[in-house]
């Protein structure tokens, strides 16, 4: 008998009784459920193991089609930013590989510059009872009190971009954003000699919603003051979205400051890029900022933008829908964090990559 026909007679029946228990023991093992004692839910999970049981993908899906469903909140994409266009690529890629295994996504964008778009969306997840919403947290207060309105319909959550520690049931998948802040000051002792003038900017209408920027920054700062080579850091917000309405705030700051380095807390950076770019008059600064964006790297193949740092938004929205499928589907327990890689590009290998 073939080893995949021996698989096939291998069941819960047979691991019931091997285990000398239940069947419906082993169901609600392999359903992760509780009333079993550990010590039989370790004997079962043994013999799983030892025989390479796997479960009914098929018929499990069958049993659960038109009657699970993931709800996915984000922030909508921008002329300003494809980063959100990204991650939505992920997230369709995902919704059309899960929707094989009867599992029905449902999509809502609202605008990162309006609170009332996101209360209004939320709402809307809450009235349809999806068992699980990818969340995108921009809106601190206002995602804290949806979670707690998800928790209360046992609606499970999940974060992705930046995370709320604490608040969601089931984790976060996405940059570790300390991890991040400390790679671009790595990057930049790297570029800038001591006593250096370094200006970081945080550059979005709406700057002041972006609180999970100040762990960047922090990760940032601390890595810098760690090599007491005496920086001068300014931090500044340029709260607009339009170049024209940022140029002259950049002219500004750079009559005053006199940077030696600018560090761009987000995908942005390509309107800093501009700005040196078509002012050749200017001393241009060292530039750092984030994300594999057209817009960035025509200004990073220009050389100048120093350092791109990515943070695989597509993959983050992919992972997330496959996080709940292992979840509810498999039965696999999840992980609380699941850092993305943190990829540097320059202008020397960016022509390899690929979000």
């Amino acid at each position: 008998m073939s080893e995949q026909n021996e698989n096939q007679r291998f069941g819960i029946k047979e691991i019931a009784k091997l285990a000398n228990v239940s069947i419906a023991t082993v169901d609600r093992v392999l359903n992760n459920r509780k009333d079993v004692s550990d010590k039989t839910r370790e004997k079962i999970k043994e013999i799983i193991k030892e025989h390479n049981y796997q479960p009914n993908l098929y018929a499990r899906s069958l049993s659960v089609k038109n009657n699970l469903s993931f709800a996915i909140l984000i922030p909508r994409t921008s002329l300003q930013t494809g980063y959100w266009e990204l991650c939505l690529k992920g997230i369709d890629k995902g919704v059309k590989e899960f929707a094989t295994f009867g599992i029905n996504s449902e999509v809502f964008l609202y605008d990162q510059e309006d609170a009332a778009t996101f209360l209004k969306l939320s709402a809307k997840v809450l009235q349809k009872k999806f068992n699980a919403v990818v969340i995108a947290p921009i809106f601190i207060k206002e995602t804290i009190e949806f979670v707690s309105l998800c928790k209360q319909q046992r609606i499970e959550t999940i974060f992705i971009n930046s995370d709320i520690p604490g608040h969601s049931s089931l984790g976060y998948i996405g940059p570790d954003l300390n991890s991040t802040g400390r790679l671009a000051g790595n990057l930049t002792s790297y570029l800038v000699q001591n006593k250096a003038r370094l200006l970081i900017l945080n550059i979005a209408k709406g700057v002041k919603n972006y609180t999970y920027l100040n762990t960047k920054i922090e990760g940032y700062r601390n890595y810098l003051q760690s090599l007491d080579r005496a920086y001068d850091i300014t931090i500044k917000d340029i709260p607009y979205n339009d170049y024209d309405e940022i140029a002259p705030k950049l002219l500004r700051y750079h009559t005053d400051i006199k940077p030696d380095l600018i560090f761009i807390t987000n995908s942005r950076v390509s309107l800093v890029g501009q700005f040196f770019y078509e002012n050749t008059e200017l001393t241009k600064p060292h530039i750092i900022g984030f994300d594999f964006l057209g817009a960035n790297v025509e200004y990073l193949a220009k050389g100048v933008i120093d350092f791109l740092i990515c943070q695989r938004p597509d993959k983050q929205g992919y992972l997330a829908l496959n996080y709940l499928y292992k979840y509810f589907l498999l039965k696999e327990e999840m992980v609380e964090f699941k850092p993305m890689p943190i990829d540097i590009l320059t202008i020397e290998n960016y022509l390899f990559y690929e979000n």
